[in-house]
């Protein structure tokens, strides 16, 4: 990927995630890395109307490079990213409602309820508040990155991470679907959560082997072997989606 081509995603995305009503007025911000530059959103403009031009280049510790605009504040925690994942080149912080509503309330998603989740995000951790643009807001993350590409920031939003800029995205409106779910399961007094064995045979019927990092704490209980496998560092997103897909044509075809 060129420059000009990660500035035509961060205003694709900042567009989708401002008519979702992910981000409003001047909140949220992105970014995509290209090589040792991060293109970001700057401070101050509403992400649904932004233009290439409007885009600014830092480096990886920060400095801006290219650009008329400054970075957002929270550029800090977008290159702690990049630093501790070589396998994320974007992402995406925002304030979808509904996850932002589990993150204020200080909830993490943390439990096994939809297969589609627990095989593509796992468990969505709570990263504790952190003053917004401050050094304290990567380090909130830093524990949990190795392990996790979608995070709640207590009080503050969601981070979602991918290969991709559009990934990154993706996995924001997933994260906000499932916060909806879960809303509306607890609203109804009942959540059942998959149990260690439903979230082990899921990995069986799957392939793919069951992660060093389990999904949620109930899925540590699964047994001897249970850390074996993966380093839990995230799958192609392709090999995610063709997973998933014969994962629930199984699962509909038992039931």
């Amino acid at each position: 990927m060129n420059l000009w081509k990660a500035k035509q995603d961060i205003v694709k995305v900042g567009r989708w995630c401002y008519e979702k009503g992910y981000v409003a007025a001047t909140d949220g911000n992105m970014s995509a890395r290209v090589g040792d530059v991060v293109a970001a959103t700057p401070t101050g403009l509403c992400k649904g109307h932004l233009e290439a031009g409007d885009i600014t280049v830092v480096d990886l510790d920060g400095k801006k490079v290219e650009g008329r605009l400054d970075a957002s504040s929270e550029i800090l925690l977008h290159l702690e990213v990049y630093k501790q994942r070589n396998d994320v080149l974007g992402c995406v912080h925002a304030h979808p409602p509904t996850a932002t509503g589990f993150a204020a309330a200080r909830l993490p998603l943390a439990q096994c309820i939809l297969p589609e989740v627990v095989l593509t995000l796992g468990s969505v951790p709570l990263a504790e508040y952190a003053t917004p643009g401050t050094p304290e807001v990567p380090e909130s993350v830093r524990e949990h990155l190795a392990d996790h590409d979608a995070f709640l920031l207590a009080n503050h939003g969601t981070l979602t991470v991918g290969s991709t800029l559009e990934a990154a995205y993706y996995k924001l409106e997933k994260v906000e679907q499932f916060a909806k779910i879960m809303l509306v399961a607890r609203q109804l007094g009942r959540v059942k959560a998959l149990t260690p064995d439903d979230v082990r045979k899921l990995f069986d019927v799957s392939g793919i082997k069951f992660p060093a990092e389990p999904p949620c704490d109930a899925c540590k209980a699964c047994g001897p072997g249970a850390a074996e496998g993966t380093s839990g560092i995230p799958l192609n997103e392709h090999t995610v989606r063709e997973v998933t897909r014969r994962v629930v044509e199984r699962l509909n075809s038992s039931e």
